[in-house]
């Protein structure tokens, strides 16, 4: 594990453009120099596609918009991690729609206490 690379790779998802592109969760450069020559260090392209993981993308199915609201949206059903849109959807008094399966088993592995196991 290369602790220089790994760095820069944190620093890189941190602060580049988050953006979908073609129903995919990307991250891009935003024509910035200094993540321009972080991404070819990293040896990634521009934009860079992303897998659809939790707390990154938004818990609805079919949704690859980035995550910006968690937490007590449809609560009775779980914690979920939702984007503007559906988290507007939630607010105006919609239903809740089909949530990811990552996201269902991860609810479901909730403990009684509400937490979720330690990995």
């Amino acid at each position: 594990m290369n602790k220089y690379k790994d760095a820069l790779e944190e620093m890189v998802c941190q602060f580049a453009h988050r953006g979908v592109k073609d129903g995919k969760s990307v991250l891009h450069t935003g024509g910035l120099s200094a993540l321009e020559t972080a991404f070819t260090a990293l040896g990634w392209s521009d934009p860079k596609n992303l897998e659809d993981r939790d707390g990154d993308t938004c818990d609805v199915e079919g949704c690859a918009a980035w995550v910006e609201t968690q937490g007590g949206m449809w609560r009775e059903s779980g914690y979920w991690c939702l984007c503007r849109e559906h988290s507007y959807a939630y607010r105006k008094g919609e239903p809740q729609p089909k949530m990811k399966q990552r996201a269902v088993d991860r609810e479901a592995s909730r403990g009684e206490d509400g937490c979720l196991p330690i990995k």
